[in-house]
């Protein structure tokens, strides 16, 4: 028996990276999964590898800045699961510059679609939850939500708000039975990171990590399942860090 038998995950972004990871761990688990992505050939390649392993899925072609769009994929989905149990807004974007240096475009792009997705499509699903008084929502955060890096003036301040949207996304629903959390992670070898990262920089990230290595999109998938699971009833308006202890440190100078 899976932790999710009988029941229907929807993952955004889930065409790639820790998105495609989650929506194949929630389907091992018994989930029925709706995936979402704004490439919709990923989509469906994701979901292809869900049904070739036995289980359910379908693909849905959507660009969650956009609430039209994400309110008919949420009836959509409804329609052809008939319920949505849990919901990992995983998708996300970056772009680099400080506050001068940052175009306006980069900064509409990154704050709409790490932001505004996650409040329209949680705006999309939460109805459905509240009116069966149950559900479970997960955010994509960032430890540059809770600390800020040099050159990302966008996405610290977008993930920075994911977490405290979190927060308030708990206190405001889990009177009435939807838990939230966020997820922070710290840097994760999907391939979007991995094209980013030189061998230097890769290097400099392993060393300043306590356990000696970057994070696989499997390690950020099994805690998606798990703050969605029954095992984690107890569990809400958490801010869930998963960076391999790069955090721990305080950074000073001491030796």
């Amino acid at each position: 028996m899976g932790k999710f038998d009988g029941r229907v995950a929807m993952i955004t972004g889930a065409g790639a990276g820790i998105g495609r990871d989650s929506a194949l761990a929630f389907a091992r688990e018994g989930a029925a999964v709706a995936v979402v992505d704004v490439r919709g050939e990923r989509a469906e390649q994701t979901a292809e590898l869900i049904r070739q392993a036995g289980g359910q899925a379908a693909a849905f072609l959507c660009d969650v800045r956009g609430g039209e769009g994400v309110e008919a994929t949420t009836a959509e989905a409804l329609a052809r699961f008939g319920r949505i149990d849990a919901l990992f807004n995983n998708a996300g974007t970056t772009r680099q510059g400080d506050v001068v240096t940052v175009s306006f475009a980069d900064w509409e792009m990154v704050l709409d679609v790490n932001l505004r997705g996650t409040f329209l499509v949680s705006r999309a699903v939460l109805p459905h939850m509240l009116a069966r008084g149950s559900g479970a929502i997960i955010n994509m955060g960032s430890i540059d939500g809770l600390a800020g890096d040099a050159n990302m003036a966008a996405y610290n301040a977008a993930k920075g708000a994911v977490v405290n949207l979190s927060r308030s996304m708990a206190i405001d629903f889990g009177p009435r039975g939807v838990r939230t959390n966020c997820i922070c992670p710290g840097a994760i070898g999907t391939p979007a990171v991995l094209k980013m990262f030189t061998d230097t920089v890769r290097g400099a990230m392993e060393a300043a990590t306590p356990l000696r290595r970057i994070g696989r999109p499997g390690d950020i998938a099994s805690l998606a399942v798990f703050l969605a699971s029954d095992d984690a009833s107890f569990i809400n308006g958490a801010t869930m860090v998963a960076d391999g202890g790069l955090m721990a440190r305080t950074g000073m100078p001491l030796g």
